[in-house]
C-alpha cells in the first residue's frame, strides 16, 4: 500500500514539474539561448578584434562598421582564426570581406595560427603586447559572445581591457530549437562554456 501511495505522490510531483515546463518551454529555451549573449557598453579601444565561428560574415561586417565609425583609436582591425581548408585561414577569408567593405589593407592585422577561442586570445595577446596596445573591442557572433568574452578576459587579465561587442545579427534567439543549425550551435556553445567553467583555460 505504501508503495502505491509513494508512486502516486511521485507521479503528482512529476506532473507538477512537467506542466509548467510544457506550458513555458518556449520561454525557457529562448532565455537559455539569450544567456549566451553578452554585450558591454561600447567604448573606444586601441583595436577591434574579430573571432570566427559560423556567423563570421556578420561579425566582420559589424567590425568594419565600427572601424569606419572610428571606434579603434589605433586604426587597427585584428582578424583572428587559423586553418579552414587547404591554404585558407579564417583570418585570410575575413580579410577579403573586410577589404570589400572598405577597411584599408594597412589597417588589418592577421592572426592566422589559432584553432580555438583560447588560441584566438593567446595569439592576439602576443600581437597586442608587441605593439603596446592595452584595450580591444571583441566582435563575435551573439551565441559565441559570452564564452569568447570570458576566455579573452581571463587570458588578457588586468593588462588589456576587453569590451564585448557581438554583431547582433545572423542567428536569432527566438525559436532557435526549431532550426537544426541553431540547435547545434547553442548546445555546442553550452558544452564548451561548461567545460570552461569546470576546467578553466
Amino acid at each position: 500500500m505504501k508503495t502505491i501511495v509513494g508512486l502516486i505522490k511521485l507521479l503528482i510531483f512529476l506532473a507538477i514539474i512537467a506542466l509548467p515546463l510544457y506550458l513555458f518551454h518556449g520561454f525557457l529555451l529562448n532565455k537559455a539561448a539569450t544567456y549566451l549573449y553578452y554585450k558591454d557598453e561600447l567604448k573606444p579601444a586601441d583595436v577591434i578584434v574579430v573571432v570566427p565561428d559560423n556567423e563570421a560574415e556578420y561579425s566582420v561586417e559589424y567590425a568594419a562598421k565600427l572601424f569606419k565609425e572610428g571606434w579603434s583609436k589605433k586604426n587597427r582591425l585584428i582578424l583572428s582564426g587559423g586553418s579552414v581548408i587547404w591554404k585558407y585561414t579564417w583570418a585570410s577569408l575575413m580579410e577579403e570581406q573586410a577589404l570589400s567593405l572598405g577597411v584599408p589593407r594597412n589597417a588589418i592585422v592577421l592572426e592566422d595560427k589559432s584553432d580555438s577561442t583560447k588560441e584566438n586570445a593567446l595569439f592576439t595577446k602576443e600581437i597586442l603586447k608587441r605593439h603596446g596596445y592595452t584595450s580591444l573591442i571583441l566582435v563575435s557572433s551573439p551565441y559565441h559572445s559570452r564564452r569568447s568574452n570570458e576566455v579573452f578576459k581571463k587570458i588578457m587579465g588586468n593588462e588589456i581591457k576587453v569590451i564585448s561587442a557581438p554583431s547582433g545579427e545572423g542567428i536569432r534567439f527566438v525559436n532557435w530549437w526549431k532550426k537544426e543549425g541553431d540547435r547545434e550551435t547553442v548546445l555546442l556553445e553550452y558544452l564548451k562554456l561548461f567545460w570552461f567553467w569546470i576546467f578553466g583555460i
